[in-house]
C-alpha cells in the first residue's frame, strides 16, 4: 500500500509543474505622467528594471507605483494629480483597487494601464 501511495505521489508530482513566477511592475512619473511597464520576468528586479526604463524614456522623475507576481496590477490617475494602485488575481478587480486608491487622493480617477502577468 506504502508503495502504491508513493508512486501515485510521484506521478502527481511530475504531472503538474510547479507555477513558474512570473513578475510585472508599473512604473509612474507624477510630474509628466509618463508611464512604463513590464510583464512576464523571472524575477521581480527585472520587472522593475524594465519598467522604470521604459518609463525613464520620456520622464526623470519615474517611481515604482507597483509590482506583482502571477497576477495583474494597475495604475488609476486622477485630474489634479493623485494616483493609486491595485493588484488582484484578475484585471477587473485590479482596475477596480486602483480606482478606489486613487479616490482617496482625487477625483475624476482613470485607469491609466493595467498589466498582467501570469
Amino acid at each position: 500500500m506504502i508503495r502504491l501511495l508513493t508512486l501515485v505521489a510521484l506521478c502527481l508530482m511530475t504531472s503538474f509543474p510547479a507555477l513558474a513566477a512570473e513578475y510585472g511592475a508599473i512604473a509612474y512619473s507624477p510630474e509628466t505622467q509618463a508611464i512604463g511597464y513590464s510583464r512576464n520576468y523571472s524575477s521581480k528586479v527585472d520587472a522593475q528594471d524594465v519598467a522604470m526604463a521604459n518609463c525613464e524614456e520620456y520622464a526623470y522623475d519615474c517611481r515604482i507605483a507597483i509590482d506583482f507576481q502571477n497576477a495583474c496590477g494597475a495604475l488609476a490617475v486622477g485630474r489634479h494629480g493623485g494616483w493609486g494602485t491595485g493588484w488582484s488575481a484578475g484585471r477587473a478587480e485590479a482596475q477596480t483597487r486602483a480606482l478606489n486608491s486613487c479616490s482617496r487622493y482625487d477625483g475624476g480617477c482613470t485607469v491609466r494601464r493595467w498589466v498582467c502577468s501570469k
